[in-house]
């Protein structure tokens, strides 16, 4: 297939194969590993060959070779750690969220550029040599995933620069030093440039790429897969039908001093306002417990655990720990309402499409004119509450639940909002669109 350029020019773009790569992808049920997967599964409704690329840690299914997976060894997998239960490698519960250890601020951009890029880049080089792909999409965190991109674009493999999170802003205000800073600010100046085409979840880090690189950079944002939607298990059951069920699924990270998967630096902060702000209702109103229940489905460690039973909480939080990825989504469509803590001003992670998706009334702990808000605005009736004053949060809190929680309360989304098109095979063509056009990021 050619196609003519932005600039009138005709290109030879036909595109057989493409490579993801993506460090953590199913049968890992966490957060960043769907993003990667309803791409694929774009591509190839579209007939494209696609291979994936992606690290052990991530487990593995019996028929990975006939369905184009390779992983590429890594030694998280090789020393037992908190990683490998955050995101499911490994079975059993975290005591507690450990601090990421002193050395791994001295590897740049991240500890994967040990642990599994060497490994990984072993992979790719056999691919170019032997199944050369028309196009590589690397799609980030962690960071050090572009890196293969770099690598790949050398060969003269198209490359898209997939970014989920802004390039690890929060390690950089750390104590690495200057000169590490300086490496690292390179390798990103790198990786914006040199790819042909830059894309990122949403318009704020978008536009924060293209500031500072002087690139263009598209918005592929975070969506949701029907086909996963399709499979949710019922949960109906497992929910209190006395009780309004409000549901939080995926992290919850009360007990992090720093991110742990998620470049969002405020989750903890905010989440634990939350539950301050829980608390203070439930002084307050000593009858909520009997009209509410606040389940808690994900990776969650014994230190959150004895945090969220004790006194008043005890009576409306209920855990479930850890489920697998259809049971999460089957309790966000069984619920009666879905609690988000974005953790950050410019997080829209997969959850809130999932939770969009569910057609429940959201609850938010965000700021006003974060990404996340400006979304759910656009959805919906949802309730946004910044985080910052834990009054006012729990009078929000109130306010949500006495609307909702009404018998004649039914949420209907915005007839002007477009839920589908952050379906994943939506989103996907239209990254295909883009690299088949030819534009790349100093097309105007």
């Amino acid at each position: 297939m050619k196609s003519r350029r932005a600039d009138g020019r005709l290109a030879d773009q036909t595109i057989r194969h493409i490579l993801v790569v993506a460090y953590l992808y199913p049968p890992a049920s966490v957060v960043p590993a769907h993003r990667p997967a309803g791409l694929r599964r774009a591509f190839e409704s579209a007939d494209i060959r696609t291979t994936v690329l992606t690290s052990e840690i991530s487990g593995s299914y019996e028929d990975d070779q006939a369905q184009r997976i390779v992983r590429a060894g890594d030694l998280r997998t090789r020393f037992n750690t908190p990683y490998q239960t955050l995101v499911g490698y490994k079975e059993g519960t975290l005591e507690t969220r450990a601090k990421p250890r002193w050395w791994t601020r001295y590897i740049v951009p991240d500890p994967t550029a040990v642990s599994w890029f060497p490994q990984a880049l072993v992979h790719l080089l056999r691919l170019i040599r032997s199944d050369r792909p028309d196009v590589i999409v690397t799609t980030s965190g962690p960071e050090s995933t572009h890196l293969l991109g770099l690598v790949a674009g050398a060969f003269g493999v198209r490359w898209v620069a997939d970014y989920r999170d802004p390039w690890l802003p929060w390690l950089r205000a750390t104590q690495r030093p200057t000169i590490l800073r300086r490496v690292d600010g390179a390798l990103e100046r790198l990786v914006a440039r040199r790819a042909s085409i830059v894309t990122a979840v949403n318009e704020p880090v978008a536009s924060d790429i293209a500031r500072r690189h002087g690139v263009r950079a598209f918005t592929i944002s975070n969506g949701f897969d029907r086909h996963l939607l399709a499979d949710a298990s019922d949960e109906e059951a497992t929910l209190d039908p006395t009780r309004f069920s409000l549901i939080h699924t995926g992290l919850l990270a009360i007990d992090a001093d720093e991110p742990v998967l998620s470049a969002a630096p405020n989750r903890t902060r905010d989440v634990r306002a939350f539950f301050d702000a829980l608390t203070l209702l439930l002084g307050q109103h000593p009858e909520l417990p009997a009209r509410l229940e606040l389940v808690v489905a994900g990776s969650i460690s014994d230190r959150e655990r004895e945090y969220l039973a004790r006194g008043d909480l005890g009576k409306v939080v209920r855990v479930l720990g850890s489920l697998p990825h259809a049971r999460a989504l089957g309790l966000q469509q069984a619920s009666d309402g879905l609690l988000l803590i974005p953790g950050g001003a410019d997080a829209t992670s997969a959850k809130i499409f999932e939770y969009l998706a569910a057609l429940k009334p959201i609850f938010a702990v965000t700021e006003r004119d974060s990404a996340a808000a400006e979304l759910l605005r656009e959805a919906g009736d949802h309730t946004v509450a910044e985080p910052a004053d834990v009054e006012s949060l729990a009078a929000a809190l109130r306010s949500y639940l006495t609307r909702w929680a009404a018998s004649t309360a039914s949420y209907t989304p915005n007839p002007d909002f477009d839920l589908d098109a952050y379906e994943y095979g939506n989103l996907g063509h239209r990254l295909l669109q883009l690299v088949s056009t030819g534009l790349s990021v100093g097309d105007e």
